[in-house]
């Protein structure tokens, strides 16, 4: 016999709202067996499923990516059709995760960057504000570390 749980046991098990359930059965990507009185029915299955959704979900993946990847190869007339076909939409992700990677790499090179400037002010008497330290660290830096013009004096 298959184990079934109900919606509330998978929400418990996965740390996740019965709302977020539903959500992603109203989106069609899940699709519970339900009983004569008709509460919803879960599988392993489900289970696995729905443990994939919310991994591509935690990291970023718009709900469209989510539902053409879940859906794509129910499409295909042949194997080598889905074959083809959900690879090129494999590829089109990992170029964007790419891009995406390169793009934070470039974000957290400015974070330590801007950290790096922060960290000249330390034992800093002055008020941090362009009045307070016309020759601030920080200010003389935002030229060329765009995030420090978040951190700077927005009144100056």
């Amino acid at each position: 016999m298959m184990n079934e749980y109900k919606i509330g046991e998978i929400a418990d098990l996965l740390a996740i709202t019965v709302r977020t359930i539903r959500y992603y059965e109203e989106e069609g990507l899940l699709r519970p067996s339900r009983t004569a009185g008709g509460t919803r029915l879960y599988t392993e299955r489900h289970l696995s499923r729905l443990r994939s959704i919310l991994h591509l979900a935690k990291n970023g993946f718009s709900l469209e990516s989510i539902h053409l990847i879940a859906s794509l190869r129910e499409t295909c007339k042949t194997g080598d059709e889905s074959s083809n076909k959900v690879s090129a939409q494999l590829e089109t992700e990992i170029n964007e995760i790419t891009a995406k990677a390169r793009e934070l790499e470039r974000l957290k090179d400015e974070l330590a960057q801007a950290k790096w400037v922060i960290n000249k002010c330390r034992g800093c008497k002055n008020k941090p504000t362009s009045n307070g330290c016309p020759d601030c660290p920080v200010k003389l830096h935002t030229g060329n570390i765009e995030l420090l013009n978040l951190i700077w004096d927005q009144h100056s």
